[in-house]
């Protein structure tokens, strides 16, 4: 496939470094602006942007047919943008967080209170802390926000944590009378990230037009995979 990197930040330009020079159609940046003539040649898209730039993309974004994979979070997605895409006849994966550890532990983590809730109602305390860079401008993190509605967490008590260049790290804490369990994950390194959009990418091509989203696509693999 030749892919359309369509953002160079920390997390954009991770990606773009573990695609063979030869799959990348088009690098596109504030320097190299995105138009439509550098997305004809590419399979599928992959944005990783802030909210304000992908504003200002949408309508050429959509206007180009092109499948995407989008990683752009605290953004509020127009409710009318699966119609969209439906008419234009293209897919768009969108996800919280690409790592597929992290969605593993998102999987986990709400099935874990079910569990503990069986054992023993009404006894269990939550915890939900996020940490990330300095420079993130959403707190708490979207990522965080999708497993407190997993959990029925107050998204107020979220416990956010903003230190040097930390990738992220999501924790829960299940606390019983007389013992706890803490689910924990944490990112390394930006590849993480780029593991799970490789992964969306290689998925996209089958999926029917429409908006999709990331955390979904996983839980149905990791759902299969325990029925098999």
């Amino acid at each position: 496939m030749k892919y359309a990197v369509i953002g160079t930040g920390k997390t954009g330009q991770a990606i773009a470094d573990r695609l063979p020079p030869q799959d990348i159609a088009a690098l596109c940046n504030s320097r190299n602006p995105v138009t439509l003539d550098k997305l004809k040649n590419a399979d599928a898209g992959i944005v990783f942007v802030p909210g304000p730039a992908l504003a200002s993309l949408l309508p050429l974004l959509i206007e180009s047919r092109l499948p995407l994979v989008i990683g752009t979070t605290g953004y509020p997605w127009p409710a009318d943008l699966d119609a969209q895409l439906r008419q234009a006849g293209t897919a768009w994966i969108i996800g919280q967080n690409f790592s597929l550890g992290l969605n593993v532990m998102r999987y986990y983590a709400q099935r874990l209170k079910q569990s503990l809730n069986a054992l023993r109602p009404g006894a269990l305390q939550l915890g939900l802390s996020e940490t990330h860079h300095i420079h993130k401008l959403d707190a708490p993190s979207g990522t965080a926000l999708y497993i407190a509605g997993a959990l029925d967490f107050p998204a107020d008590e979220i416990e956010s944590v903003r230190e040097g260049d930390a990738k992220g790290t999501h924790s829960v804490t299940y606390g019983w009378p007389h013992d706890h369990i803490t689910l924990t994950h944490e990112a390394l390194d930006r590849a993480a990230f780029a593991e799970g959009v490789l992964l969306a990418c290689a998925e996209i091509a089958g999926l029917e037009p429409g908006l999709h989203r990331f955390e979904k696509l996983a839980d149905n693999k990791i759902e299969n995979s325990l029925k098999g």
